[in-house]
């Protein structure tokens, strides 16, 4: 589950491997091939994440999110933009 977590998030954040590359130290081919099935995530994966989106560190975690101290998922995250966003009318 963090595996699939973590490309959650990836994609939320629309990074590229080479950008996560950029942004953490780890290879481009590690974020490539944890994203490809071919590797587990490991804790620097989950330390790198979580170093670049601190919001998700809980919910990458645990699956669970806390949305009163500021831990929410990026599906959480995407509706509450939604709701905030421009009202017609």
């Amino acid at each position: 589950m963090i595996r699939e977590r973590i490309i959650a998030i990836w994609e939320y954040m629309d990074l590229s491997a080479a950008k996560l590359e950029k942004l953490t130290a780890i290879d481009r081919n590690n974020w490539y091939h944890l994203r490809n099935g071919r590797r587990r995530a490991n804790e620097d994966d989950i330390e790198a994440i979580i170093k670049i989106a601190p919001q998700f560190a809980f919910w990458l975690t645990t699956g669970q999110i806390a949305p009163e101290i500021g831990q929410v998922s990026p599906e959480f995250e995407e509706a509450d933009a939604h709701l905030q966003g421009p009202h017609v009318g």
